[in-house]
């Protein structure tokens, strides 16, 4: 879903619209995920989903609202190991959704397996990345620093190991 940009009042009416539109399609237990304007919608069954795609994209048309047909995308998870119906594709109206073997949700990573590999991965790639960005900045190897005494506060020398990593 799109939304126009630039009014600093635009996130709070997007939840206001949002708020309204899910009292008429949310169900006892939460099938969709939302957070500003990503939605993850989830069932139990590829028609299951079908169907919850379906009735997101009517009310959401019918509010003046559309879904982006280029920016949707499925994974099939198979947390249980027990295969689901064969075959069958999932659909935004006519458009066949492509399928992922992951993705990615407010930062983590979710894989159809249900192992968490690639999300561990990306965070210590990501650490890593921060630590070379940050490297000019740190010392990087154990050094002594002494400081004699009629420069320090005390009495005496002060002797502090320097390490950062």
């Amino acid at each position: 879903m799109g939304l126009h940009q630039g009014s600093s009042l635009n996130p709070f009416l997007f939840s206001l619209m949002m708020d309204s539109l899910l009292r008429q399609i949310q169900e006892k237990v939460p099938w969709c995920l939302l957070f500003a304007d990503d939605i993850v919608l989830i069932d139990e069954t590829q028609g299951g989903v079908n169907e919850r795609l379906e009735v997101w994209r009517h009310t959401l048309e019918s509010k003046g609202f559309k879904l982006s047909r280029t920016k949707t995308e499925y994974l099939e998870c198979k947390f249980s190991g027990v295969t689901q119906e064969a075959g069958g594709d999932v659909r935004l109206d006519t458009q066949v959704i492509p399928k992922r073997e992951s993705f990615k949700y407010l930062g983590s990573i979710v894989q159809m397996n249900g192992e968490i590999d690639e999300d561990v991965t990306h965070c210590i790639g990501a650490g890593w990345t921060q630590l070379r960005l940050a490297s000019d900045v740190l010392v990087l190897a154990s050094q002594k620093v002494t400081c004699p005494a009629n420069e320090s506060s005390g009495n005496e020398d002060v002797e502090m190991d320097v390490r950062a990593y």
